[in-house]
């Protein structure tokens, strides 16, 4: 398929992931308790910066708007560099894929409820494609009973491949949850990083098939 360069992300992404990493620096109240608000001012995403960024990117999310890959792309490197970034950008993967399905999928969900359960399914997969391409720069495919997903060159929303991978693939399962009642994990089965053409990955269910 030939793609469109992408002139920007949208903002929920980078919302997503700054959310993400506020939400994993926030302290576990213990006995500690006298030490919390300097342990506070010392991580990343408690940072008065941060909350101000997540402020404007909210903003801007609210208005369907687009940051420049640019912006992304230092943020994705600034999570990369930390001992829990698989964890941050998991999180923010899902993050990122509720808000999508909240803002842009809830009528569909709405109609769900009333379809059969195949005729359900197969909906809710279409608008999973759809936002996977639209919000996530991927394109989500199904056939031979398995699910695919691949993101080109020219769609990358993950600028730097690498530990940034796990932000498509939750964001990518948590869509399938959402809108398809996929129960599983999506597995990067290729990777930019290692040398591949495309990063991609391929649905992993754990329930019943």
């Amino acid at each position: 398929m030939n793609a469109r360069p992408r002139a920007g992300v949208p903002a929920t992404l980078p919302l997503a992931l700054l959310e993400a990493l506020r939400a994993s620096d926030v302290p576990q109240p213990d006995a500690l308790d006298e030490h919390l608000g300097e342990l506070g001012a010392k991580r990343l995403g408690l940072n008065r910066t941060v909350e101000v960024q997540i402020e404007r990117l909210e903003q801007e999310a609210r208005r369907g708007a687009a940051v420049s890959g640019a912006e992304f792309a230092a943020l994705q490197r600034l999570v990369a560099r930390r001992p829990d970034a698989g964890v941050v950008f998991s999180d923010a993967g899902r993050r990122a894929a509720r808000r999508a399905v909240r803002e842009r999928g809830g009528v569909t969900r709405a109609l769900m409820r009333v379809l059969p359960g195949d005729w359900a399914r197969a909906l809710g997969f279409r608008v999973a494609r759809r936002l996977a391409r639209g919000v996530f720069g991927a394109e989500l495919d199904r056939g031979n009973g398995s699910v695919r997903a691949v993101l080109g060159r020219t769609l990358a929303v993950v600028t730097d491949p690498g530990p940034a991978c796990s932000f498509m693939g939750s964001a990518l399962a948590e869509l399938l949850r959402q809108l398809a009642g996929f129960d599983g994990a999506m597995v990067h089965v290729s990777c930019r990083a290692r040398g591949a053409d495309a990063c991609a990955w391929s649905a992993a269910p754990t329930g019943p098939r």
